[in-house]
């Protein structure tokens, strides 16, 4: 019966092999994985699933999903081809050998793990019509000979795994040709893959897409989630449709589909309203159209970026009942009319959001109704933080930073029966604006607004107009710009305040690679790796906080305990004028500190003569 079944699986594997013969030609891939896939399909009609599990360290072990294999090598051992070997969560140190056509499938490739520990190849497969799927694979050996995967042959399919910080290779295909690898995520190894053959498919085709590369380089423009540039694999081969973010990191909750963008899955057929679609940390360069009423969350609101690259509305809610949670929203069009989010729709939820850079912070257009704005930092836009078009109602702002918006926080026109209240308003130009009839407080408990520029008094006074003590509502309103509105219990200290951990971001922008001669770059493209400083030189520093803002930019010269420099506004900057007559070899060193007092620094290597 074995011998019946072994040479049925040869005839198999050879048909499959003449057939793909035929169609190796660029672009191929999609359908050398189909035939692949029902190759293996077909080779597992009579197989079986074997199950690996870590955590059954005292047996007995037959494989059975009630008494796995303790290690995975055992599992393929114990094998035959067209098997599935299935590994559920665990840390598997292990130096694994693939000698069978099966399926190695791990349970999830965050925390299935397979650890070289700093030895050796982690997976060497040496048989053809292997599939690796679901699994992080890590550490191996620091020899030229090493790798996260090796391959020594054809038709294999590696997707979606995690292949990262190994010694040396991260993917080796050695001697193999028409494997398949695409949708993973290869990130901080040595040298990321090398294709001695050069004959291996790195990615899916077009809109499929290939790898997530950590040291990628290439941009987004079409913003499909693809870069423009093919991503180097060895020997001319390429990935010509590496991955921006890492392969998952947008998801839909309710179909368990993964997208390359958030525009993406917003599109799927399969996305129906009051579906979840989550999104990982990261930058991602789009325009959105929501349409549909769906819940968007971002991981972490300081680190998921939608970036608009100042070009028109960054995120445009079209569609009634839309929530959009946990994003940073930066950089829209520069037009008077361009907006970080723009809402259009019904009973929409803007929660938790950092909205910064843009013109308009928010925009509610005329049909908007019943929209609730609330928990998120406002700051730093162009014009308003939030405008407000005549015909919006129902709205609801509340415990909600502005800070910084260089017109206004609020400014509304036309637009009646909205509620504001428990948000703090830190030095914009004008607060508020508001020439319509709004209510701006909660009543006498609950109290209003937080004006940084509110300079009345708290002296409570009882029924019998005693003083009795403070109550942290001021005794005069706080009067609303542009008409009749007032807050009538302005809050004396913020109801929003929030502790701030996070360091900022700071970044040495000049000098940089290059000959600086009285200040002037010159030769940058022949100094890739030096900065060679003639004369006198401006530093110049990009410096940036999410949350409190900069409080300072100090400027160090080597080993020195002071700084040469304080600059407390930007653009910050220090000329460098007293140089050294015998030490050419110097550190520049810049510290920001965040109105919070979190430090964060950035420093660079330069020699200065005269």
């Amino acid at each position: 019966m074995n011998k019946d079944r072994q040479m049925k699986q040869v005839y198999q594997a050879i048909f499959a092999f003449v057939i793909a013969g035929l169609f190796i030609v660029p672009g191929s891939a999609n359908l050398i994985n189909e035939i692949n896939k029902e190759t293996r399909q077909a080779m597992n009609d009579e197989g079986s699933t074997i199950y690996v599990d870590d955590d059954n360290t005292a047996g007995p072990w037959d494989g059975t999903m009630d008494y796995p294999y303790q290690f995975i090598q055992v599992g393929i051992d114990h094998a035959m081809g067209g098997d599935i070997v299935y590994v559920f969560n665990g840390m598997y140190t292990e130096n694994v050998v693939v000698s069978k056509s099966i399926e190695l499938i791990g349970e999830d490739k965050e925390n299935t793990v397979i650890t070289g520990d700093g030895f050796g190849t982690v997976v060497k497969i040496i048989a053809e019509c292997v599939n690796v799927t679901g699994f992080t694979i890590t550490k191996s050996g620091s020899n030229s000979n090493n790798a996260g995967i090796m391959i020594h042959t054809p038709y294999n399919t590696i997707i979606n795994n995690n292949i990262q910080n190994n010694n040396y290779y991260g993917i080796y295909v050695i001697d193999g040709y028409d494997n398949i690898i695409y949708h993973n995520n290869i990130v901080e190894n040595t040298y990321q893959a090398f294709d001695v053959n050069a004959a291996s498919f790195w990615d899916g085709g077009y809109p499929t897409g290939g790898n997530y590369w950590s040291d990628y380089t290439g941009t987004d423009e079409s913003e499909d989630g693809i870069g423009e540039i093919p991503y180097p694999t060895g020997n001319s081969s390429a990935d010509n449709y590496p991955l921006i973010h890492p392969y998952g990191s947008v998801s839909n909750d309710n179909t368990q589909e993964i997208f390359l963008t958030i525009q993406g899955a917003i599109d799927d057929y399969d996305t129906q309203d009051s579906h979840v679609i989550t999104v990982k940390n990261g930058e991602y360069p789009e325009h959105l159209s929501i349409y549909k009423s769906l819940y968007l969350q971002g991981e972490h609101r300081w680190e998921t970026i939608i970036d608009g690259r100042n070009t028109s509305d960054v995120v445009t809610i079209c569609a009634n009942s839309v929530t959009l949670q946990d994003f940073l929203i930066v950089y829209s069009g520069i037009d008077e009319q361009n907006a970080g989010i723009v809402v259009i729709g019904k009973n929409c939820s803007i929660l938790y959001n950092i909205i910064i850079g843009n013109t308009q912070g928010m925009i509610l257009k005329h049909s908007a109704e019943d929209t609730t704005i609330a928990y998120n930092q406002i700051r730093e836009n162009k014009w308003n933080g939030i405008t407000i078009k005549s015909g919006c109602k129902g709205t609801l702002i509340y415990e909600n930073t502005f800070l910084g918006n260089f017109y206004a926080g609020i400014g509304i026109s036309g637009a009646s029966y909205n509620f504001i209240y428990h948000n703090s308003f830190y030095d914009n130009r004008y607060q508020a604006y508001d020439d319509a009839t709004n209510v701006w407080d909660d009543g006498f408990l609950s109290g209003g607004n937080y004006w940084s520029d509110y300079s009345g008094e708290d002296n409570y006074q009882g029924p019998d107009q005693n003083v009795i003590g403070a109550d942290g509502i001021g005794d005069t309103p706080y009067p609303i710009p542009g008409g009749i509105n007032i807050d009538r219990y302005p809050l004396m200290k913020s109801y929003t305040d929030e502790e701030d951990t996070t360091p900022p971001m700071v970044n040495i922008i000049s000098p940089e690679n290059g000959l600086y001669l009285r200040g002037l770059r010159f030769i940058p493209w022949l100094l890739r790796q030096r900065t060679l400083v003639i004369g006198d030189i401006t530093i110049e520093v990009e410096a940036t906080d999410a949350q409190s803002g900069i409080k300072e930019v100090l400027f160090f010269i080597d080993d020195a305990q002071t700084p040469e420099f304080t600059d407390s506004q930007p653009p910050y900057r220090w000329r460098w004028s007293k140089g050294s007559f015998f030490n050419h070899k110097h550190t520049i060193t810049v510290v920001a500190f965040d109105i919070a007092e979190n430090p964060s620094f950035d420093m660079i290597d330069v020699r200065r003569y005269l």
